[in-house]
């Protein structure tokens, strides 16, 4: 609910569309504590919000399904590559 009241027209390092609909898709619902998805919410807007209100660059968002994280090996310059094609045009100062 909470990116759905998001401006369309900002730039968020992230497809807010494809947010909108990965929340839609997975429907995720925590209830304990009883107010977790609120908490949860409004955590991740802070993460948008507080860098572009501070001059930052906007947060980047990785979506964990996408890439099995736990076996990232950083050294390997093909997993760099994949995490580049990942971030795409969000990527600002380029990675080593």
């Amino acid at each position: 609910m909470s990116l759905s009241l998001y401006p369309k027209d900002r730039d968020w390092g992230f497809s807010l569309p494809r947010w909108l609909d990965l929340c839609a898709k997975i429907d995720a619902v925590d209830d304990t504590p009883i107010d977790r998805d609120e908490r949860r919410a409004w955590y991740d807007t802070l993460r948008d919000l507080v860098p572009l209100a501070h001059g930052f660059n906007p947060t980047v968002r990785l979506y964990a399904g996408e890439f099995d994280w736990c076996k990232l090996d950083t050294g390997a310059s093909t997993v760099r590559n994949h995490l580049k094609e990942l971030l795409g045009d969000r990527l600002r100062d380029g990675m080593p």
